[in-house]
């Protein structure tokens, strides 16, 4: 009985390095064949390659499976994207970091299932989704695509997390997400500042788009959650400190920070 009991720990052990290896290799592999093709192409397909149980199953899973899977779809695709638009010429610092990003999301904060987890995985999708959609579709100069990414992005983050409660209909819900996501994009397109951050060796540019949809997307999810608790009734309590904070950091960037770089539009 006690060699059972080691073999298991043995092999449980093994897994669990295998595990880490294996993601460490992806967030590695994505970002260096991006880097050394100088597209995207490849790193996304290998995001892509890695959900390859996803359509393991029969085909009228397939559609169930991907729609649980989006959200790490969009942190997979979007770090990808960005490595790309940070400058494919050299391995850089910006790299490294994204890489870094990658390889948090899928060894630690991914894995985990209680409802923070899900919550900071949902806002780690918007806040790296809208990012990437926003810098992508400027250089394409396409406001329609934009508007469609981020509803996908609000459906799916939405979709992660009101997907936990079992005693309710979350359908309408994820659609009403996604229709906001989409609406703020829109407007937001028209009327986006990007500001440049120098932090010595590394410097970035980063829309306010991904900043005011995570602040909204936050305070609206601890709204709903507060209505679905307690049958249709927002307590203060439960969104004080969540709009307080968004509403404060949105003045700020408004009144105070509305001198960067260049305006998009």
């Amino acid at each position: 009985m006690a060699d059972y009991v080691l073999l298991r720990k043995g092999r449980n052990a093994l897994s669990t390095v295998m595990h880490v290896v294996l993601n460490v290799a992806l967030a590695v592999g994505s970002v260096a064949l991006t880097v050394i093709s100088r597209s995207w192409i490849l790193g996304v397909l290998l995001v892509l390659l890695s959900k390859w149980r996803v359509v393991a199953v029969r085909p009228r899973y397939w559609w169930l499976n991907i729609k649980a899977n989006l959200v790490d779809y969009i942190v997979g695709i979007s770090l990808v994207l960005l490595v790309y638009i940070a400058d494919t010429s050299s391995l850089n610092a910006w790299h490294i970091i994204l890489m870094a990003t990658y390889i948090i999301w899928l060894i630690f904060i991914k894995p985990r299932s209680s409802e923070k987890a899900n919550e900071l995985q949902s806002l780690f999708a918007v806040f790296f989704g809208t990012y990437a959609a926003a810098v992508v579709t400027d250089t394409l100069n396409n406001p329609l695509l934009l508007t469609l990414i981020c509803f996908v992005i609000g459906y799916g983050a939405s979709r992660h997390i009101l997907m936990q409660g079992e005693d309710h209909d979350y359908t309408l819900s994820t659609f009403i997400f996604g229709l906001v996501f989409a609406e703020l994009a829109w407007f937001l397109y028209h009327w986006t500042i990007v500001y440049s951050l120098d932090l010595g060796s590394i410097s970035f540019d980063i829309p306010q788009l991904p900043i005011a949809i995570t602040t909204t997307f936050f305070v609206f999810m601890r709204g709903y959650k507060s209505a679905v608790r307690h049958d249709g009734a927002i307590r203060v309590d439960d969104i004080f400190l969540p709009a307080v904070f968004s509403a404060l950091l949105m003045f700020v960037m408004i009144f105070f920070f509305s001198a960067a770089k260049f305006n998009i539009y």
